[in-house]
């Protein structure tokens, strides 16, 4: 293990460097606590955490440790209450335990305590003498799990704490080791070779748990098992990764997510100088996944949002994964992104302090536009225009009805981006991020899309920043196109739509800013009551045969959107919501009624004049 962490450099960092220091007086202080209250009880049920979402405006809520029964929303103030939010607060305790036995071996290689190790013998025995006692119910029994909530949890929590375990081995006995491997590690292992039953990011999560155990226990049959076997490792990445290197659920969040145990996972294979034939390979495919996301950042760090994900990704959320990642793979795009996160002092976590020492940098690589043609996925870049284009989709697990959504940003500001899902325990979830409406894209017949269409790339220019893609049958008997070309401080969209019989067809645009008109408009009490439409409110709309614009003001540009002339043509202004009731963006959407039909659109970029 010495040779991946420098322990005697890093207690040099941690006493003498100005974040370091910092950061570890602060772990250290807030394990003081956490050891001096920990309690926690088989009886204890862990509900699921994505319950943890506000009854009144769907905000995801804030975990206090101190007040286990009532629950605070950020976003509109309120407290909640009830069994079921009692229970996600269960889960993420248990969580915060399991983190904090990953702390508590780094404090103590660093500054040696006996509380440190008294605290994770604390956790293990608990969960090792109690392993029967525990009874949670996930919120589908192919989800089940053990310790928490669902299996994915209790592989969470086993991988961090094996993590520290291996920190400080030798902290414990023979006979110790043996009994956890015994009566909890094992039987984990066992529960998670049960669930592994198809391709998709929880059973890498939880093959790489068994594999882990596996490793660091010297147990021939959990390595046969979680490298060999059907859905195990090896079979997940080459069935699960795309020929570019995205992981085929097709969003951002869980390409990192999947990453995450196995970083983890390597890790430990390399503290343990453990060699299989198919690591080679593994290898190849983890390094290739962590260059693929990079080539889709926006310039200011944030990436494109499709399928279901957290509202905004910035490149620190995935620190972790980078940061385990330069220390397993000599990569220049690697350390590139470690040195990009974290400018200045006041960010970081423990992964930070044992690995990321590479130089600050001002960005990743030199990507011009970039077509990542098995992905579905595009960046077109000009100056200070980019946008991000999805068109295709490969599974319906964590998909999106959203074929053709596009993001765009003018001056690193990405003023018309994805909302991600706000929590799968939300009510607007299902009901509004869920659904065409809420992207940029078009529907039919008030309907969200219903295929998994592959998509299909007619043109792509990247010097001209200069991409044409078609989508076909994404409706009965419906194909779309969409042609983009950026230029300086402009996109030029063609968004062309060909069907069979007339329909009704909706063109959805939302951006930041404050939506300003120069024509005559009418109220519309509502676009519907179903499908999404029901979110849409304050409708305004205009009807025009002719070419139109209208403006988006913020604070330092204003985003004019103007639209070529067509026969029939109502024009909506519209707000809508985005993570929750509390936070609004306004938006367009175009309607007309016709077999086919084409929305040729210019976006330019006007910035404002200082005073």
């Amino acid at each position: 293990m010495s040779h991946t962490i420098d322990w005697a450099q890093i207690r040099t960092l941690a006493f003498e460097d100005e974040w370091a220091s910092a950061f570890f007086a602060e772990m250290k202080r807030d394990l003081s606590q956490w050891m001096a209250s920990y309690a926690d009880d088989p009886g204890r049920r862990a509900g699921w955490g994505h319950d943890y979402n506000c009854q009144t405006c769907s905000g995801r809520l804030s975990f206090d440790l101190s007040r286990p029964h009532q629950h605070s929303c950020p976003a509109c103030g309120r407290d909640n209450e009830g069994v079921k939010l009692d229970e996600a607060w269960n889960n993420m305790y248990r969580g915060k335990a399991n983190q904090q036995v990953l702390a508590a071996a780094v404090a103590h290689r660093l500054e040696p305590d006996p509380r440190y190790p008294a605290y994770i013998r604390q956790v293990l025995d608990l969960y090792a003498d109690n392993y029967d006692r525990f009874d949670n119910r996930a919120v589908a029994m192919r989800f089940q799990g053990k310790i928490m909530n669902q299996h994915l949890d209790d592989a969470v929590g086993m991988m961090t704490i094996m993590l520290g375990l291996e920190m400080i081995r030798d902290e414990f006995t023979a006979a110790e080791l043996e009994r956890y491997h015994r009566d909890l590690f094992s039987r984990e292992a066992d529960l998670f070779d049960f669930f592994a039953t198809r391709i998709y990011n929880i059973p890498v999560w939880i093959k790489c748990a068994e594999a882990m155990i596996g490793v660091l226990f010297d147990d021939e049959r959990l390595i046969e098992r979680a490298f060999h076997g059907k859905y195990g490792i090896p079979d997940q990445l080459q069935r699960g990764v795309t020929a570019d290197g995205l992981w085929y659920e097709g969003s951002m969040h869980y390409h990192f997510y999947t990453l995450h145990p196995l970083c983890y996972l390597l890790l430990a294979c390399q503290w343990r100088n453990f060699e299989l034939p198919e690591l080679p390979q593994i290898r190849a495919t983890v390094e290739g996944m962590f260059e693929f996301p990079l080539g889709l950042l926006f310039r200011n760090g944030q990436f494109p949002n499709p399928n279901d994900a957290h509202p905004v990704l910035r490149l620190d959320n995935y620190a972790t994964q980078y940061e385990c990642a330069s220390a397993l793979f000599d990569n220049d795009l690697i350390r590139q992104a470690c040195g990009l996160m974290h400018q200045g002092q006041s960010s970081g976590g423990l992964w930070r302090l044992l690995f990321n020492r590479w130089p600050q940098c001002e960005r990743v690589g030199e990507f011009g536009s970039v077509n990542n043609a098995d992905a579905y996925m595009a960046m077109l870049r000009s100056g200070d225009t980019e946008v991000f284009v999805k068109y295709g989709t490969h599974t319906k697990l964590h998909v999106h009805p959203d074929i053709m959504n596009i993001e765009l940003a003018f001056d690193a500001d990405v003023v018309a981006a994805d909302l991600g899902t706000g929590g799968y325990g939300s009510g607007l979830f299902a009901e509004w991020q869920r659904l065409t409406p809420s992207h940029n894209t078009v529907a039919i017949d008030m309907e969200s899309q219903k295929s998994l269409a592959d998509g299909i790339v007619e043109l792509f220019d990247a010097e001209a920043g200069c991409l044409r893609v078609t989508a076909k049958g994404i409706y009965d008997a419906v194909n779309y196109t969409r042609q983009l070309r950026v230029g300086h401080s402009q996109l030029e969209d063609r968004f062309d739509v060909q069907a069979y019989e007339e329909h009704t067809v909706d063109w959805f645009f939302y951006c930041l800013g404050d939506l300003q008109c120069q024509y005559d408009t009418v109220a519309l009490t509502s676009l519907g009551d179903e499908n999404g439409y029901q979110h849409l409110f304050d409708i305004r709309h205009f009807t025009t045969d002719d070419d139109w614009s209208v403006d988006f003001v913020l604070a330092d540009k204003t985003v004019r959107v103007a639209m070529a002339g067509a026969p029939g043509t109502t024009v909506h202004l519209v707000y809508s919501y985005m993570d929750s009731t509390e936070h609004t963006r306004q938006g367009l959407v175009v309607r007309r009624r016709a077999v086919s039909t084409c929305f040729e659109t210019r976006y330019t970029c006007r910035r404002h004049e200082c005073p």
